[in-house]
């Protein structure tokens, strides 16, 4: 069994025109939302993405009302989409991922917070689906397989997701 770890880099685009919104339409479509997991702060940095796509003219305020409730829906209001906290010692934890791959502190955090669920979980497969690179590299290094959506054609993910 693989899971989906959502950084926000990738998640705002299943609500917010971008590159990479067909793959990740095409991820959702194809992965049972059971295996799809998120972080609170994610979660919220996802919200923030789209208030700041309103604010700067990309989205309407109907549309932005839309994407906002999609996205609850979708990640908070659905028991199966998975929501992990970000724990005192995940921030703390991160420390050591800031010096090592000169993370900001919330990616760190959340990276963190991804690998211990992944450790407790050693028969499954991980995979990071992000935009940001250099949280990519980081998650790489610490042994998570990654993709961007915005290097990846929709017509490739049953193919990538069957290699996982």
């Amino acid at each position: 069994m693989f899971f989906l770890f959502w950084d926000a880099s990738a998640l705002a685009q299943r609500y917010a025109p971008e590159i990479g919104q067909q793959t990740v339409n095409a991820l959702f479509t194809a992965v049972p939302r059971a295996q799809m997991i998120t972080t609170v702060l994610s979660y919220s940095e996802t919200c923030g993405a789209l208030v700041r796509k309103r604010n700067g003219g990309a989205l309407d305020g109907a549309t932005f009302s839309v994407a906002r409730s999609a996205l609850r829906a979708e990640v908070i209001d659905d028991p199966d989409f998975g929501v992990l906290a970000v724990e005192f010692g995940d921030i703390l934890g991160g420390i050591d991922l800031i010096d090592r791959h000169n993370l900001n502190s919330a990616d760190a955090s959340i990276l963190v917070s991804f690998l211990s669920f992944a450790q407790a979980q050693p028969a499954a497969t991980f995979c990071i689906v992000a935009a940001d690179q250099r949280l990519l590299r980081a998650a790489q290094a610490e042994g998570l397989r990654t993709l961007n959506p915005e290097l990846l054609a929709p017509a490739d993910v049953p193919a990538f997701l069957a290699a996982l």
